[in-house]
């Protein structure tokens, strides 16, 4: 939505900011009351544009890009936005006073806000009209207003959310009764409906915004410009407006977003590129309908599609089959249920675990109970995990049951694995209780989705291992510092490898905000990537890229924690041909990122943490 939003602002600012001013400031429907749409008053407003127009929103744009270019907000805590429209209106009376020609007015500029005779007509309307309470129409438009501003305030908070640096939750709750008890008031007045709207929440947040005060006080401003400055807010040219407004549609879009979502895949993309469209062809409501339809479709698609997984391996006994059933198993995955039952070979063993599934529909259950009499006829060793309704898998399974179940199945796959093992080799585990040789100490995640002998192909022996949470490298965990001595001076070890993987609960964890307890202090070395690197990543707008990016981070600044320590260095200087590296796993894609660290170059800023060794 932030994306769909920054390209309407863009494309509604261009006939503004070349002086053609039809459509009204602030219009962010596809179709306009002039007869146009965006596109065709782009095209229109190329015949039709105006020189100062031109002039003014080039000077303003300049100024709001050398403003925070060079970050002069920091030193003359004024903001490049309001350098700009004031710029815009001394430069347009410049033009007035001179007669230069080219100077702006009427359309061209902010509408007059007209104050004369405004008490009077507020007071002959300051309570409600109750003989209008059998107006049908009243309570349409009543409930219209309500759904649609409170779901755009609902999205904006959601959007909101995501763009501040300090990733704070907002209460959606308190926001919603504050914002009904804002419009019964506003309306008791004879006000106007209140809502959320993320232009100005974003430009609030960009000018360095950082608490609620800041809200009221940006309404405040408002209000008192109003009474106080009238004229001057009149004086205003729509160009110099344009250009404020193109930045933050220019902040609220990134490039970088379509590809993070490209790169997510067509279930993951194609909902936001049709969010996207919609909301530039539409209107934000409509636009994020269309992208809801867009989600349930691949919702469905991925329900039918993917109801389990199917794994078939060769035993020493025979055939292994198993079938995983996904969270949800509808009526929709009947027939592709009765495909896969009906290709698992005769004699073989099967096994149908529902452990994962929340919901299992009636109408597989039943082909399920049917298939037992089916697997019978053909020796089919049938074993079913916890495949019950979802009110049976709450009241007729006692816990201690299910926990015992699961605790043994791990008894179960370890004979399955001995049996495999000894049928390959029969003297593989004399041969692995000789001795260990690793080549690689890994420094990898505790998270349960590594698997790292797996996932590089390694068998038992091959890799020295040492996990924790976030894959931290701190000289006063002892337990770490151990594992590295004896992998370097007993097992010799020729690699070393930091292995961090996206999706990494502990860096989420870490830059959340929230108090986590004993945890904070172990994550806090994480802040520390972070608070090192808190420009780069400030300027990374959208939130997975962002958490991505600090894994990164975090990896490589775990390999230069390798680097400042003695065992390393000494291992180096006594000619250790020890290398280090710095991996990202991508859960997603299952491949593994060499982040390419040089240690040399990359180190350089860190020579205070070298060791001079004696040599013998």
């Amino acid at each position: 939505m932030l994306a769909a939003i920054g390209v309407v602002l863009i494309l509604k600012q261009i006939p503004h900011a070349i002086g053609y001013d039809i459509d009204y400031e602030g219009d962010m429907g596809f179709f306009q009351k002039d007869r146009e749409n965006t596109f065709s008053e782009i095209l229109t407003a190329f015949y039709r544009f105006t020189p100062g127009a031109i002039i003014l929103f080039t000077v303003a744009l300049v100024l709001i890009l050398i403003w925070e270019k060079f970050k002069l907000h920091e030193k003359f805590i004024i903001h490049g936005s309001l350098v700009a429209i004031v710029t815009g209106v001394l430069l347009n009376e410049m033009f007035r006073i001179f007669e230069l020609g080219i100077v702006v007015s009427g359309e061209h500029l902010i509408q007059p806000i007209q104050l004369n005779g405004a008490l009077d007509l507020f007071l002959d309307d300051y309570s409600p009209n109750f003989s209008q309470w059998k107006n049908q129409t009243i309570y349409f438009i009543a409930i219209k207003l309500c759904l649609v501003m409170s779901l755009e305030t609902l999205l904006n908070l959601d959007a909101i959310e995501k763009i501040d640096p300090q990733r704070r939750i907002v209460s959606k709750n308190r926001e919603l009764v504050a914002q009904g008890t804002g419009n019964l008031c506003s309306a008791i007045l004879g006000g106007l409906p209140i809502t959320s709207v993320i232009i100005r929440s974003s430009a609030n947040l960009h000018a360095g915004a950082r608490t609620r005060f800041s809200s009221f006080l940006h309404g405040l401003l408002i209000l008192v410009s109003v009474i106080l400055i009238p004229v001057w807010i009149a004086k205003i040219p729509l160009a110099s407006l344009a250009a404020v407004l193109l930045v933050v549609g220019y902040k609220l879009t990134d490039y970088k977003i379509l590809q993070t979502q490209y790169k997510k895949g067509m279930d993951q993309f194609l909902p936001f590129i049709s969010t996207l469209v919609g909301i530039v062809f539409t209107d934000i409501l409509v636009g994020i309908g269309i992208g809801c339809l867009f989600s349930v479709f691949f919702i469905m698609r991925r329900n039918i599609l993917n109801p389990y997984q199917f794994n078939k391996k060769e035993m020493a006994y025979g055939v292994e089959v198993k079938i995983d059933l996904s969270e949800d198993v509808s009526f929709l995955n009947k027939s592709s249920m009765l495909y896969k039952l009906d290709k698992v070979p005769d004699n073989a063993h099967l096994i149908i675990d529902g452990s994962r599934s929340k919901y299992i529909d009636p109408d597989v259950l039943e082909i399920i109970e049917d298939f037992k009499i089916v697997a019978r006829s053909r020796n089919i060793k049938l074993e079913i995990i916890d495949v019950t309704s979802s009110y049976e898998k709450i009241q007729n399974k006692p816990l201690d049951l299910v926990l015992q179940q699961d605790y043994q199945k791990l008894f179960d796959n370890n004979r399955i694995w001995v049996e495999e093992k000894l049928s390959k080799d029969p003297d593989y585990f004399k041969n692995l209780a000789l001795g260990q040789t690793p080549q690689y100490l890994l420094i990898s995640c505790s998270d349960s989705r590594l698997s790292v002998n797996e996932m590089t192909g390694t068998s038992a022996g091959e890799l020295f291992v040492h996990r924790n949470i976030a894959n931290l490298v701190i000289d006063t965990d002892m337990n770490l510092m151990s594992v590295l001595q004896y992998s370097v001076e007993v097992l010799k070890v020729k690699h070393i490898v930091v292995c961090g993987h996206y999706d990494c609960g502990g860096v989420k964890t870490a830059i959340d905000g929230k108090y986590h307890g004993l945890i904070d202090a172990w994550l806090r070395h994480i802040k520390q990537v972070y608070r090192m690197n808190r420009k780069e990543l400030s300027g990374i707008l959208d939130e997975n890229e962002k958490h991505e990016r600090l894994v990164e981070l975090n990896v490589r600044e775990q390999v230069y924690n390798l680097c400042m320590t003695t065992i390393v260095q000494n291992a180096w200087s006594r000619g250790n041909d020890l290398q280090l590296h710095g991996w990202v796993y991508d859960l997603k894609q299952g491949k593994i990122l060499d982040l390419n660290i040089d240690i040399d170059k990359d180190f350089r800023d860190y020579d205070i943490f070298r060791y001079q060794f004696e040599t013998h």
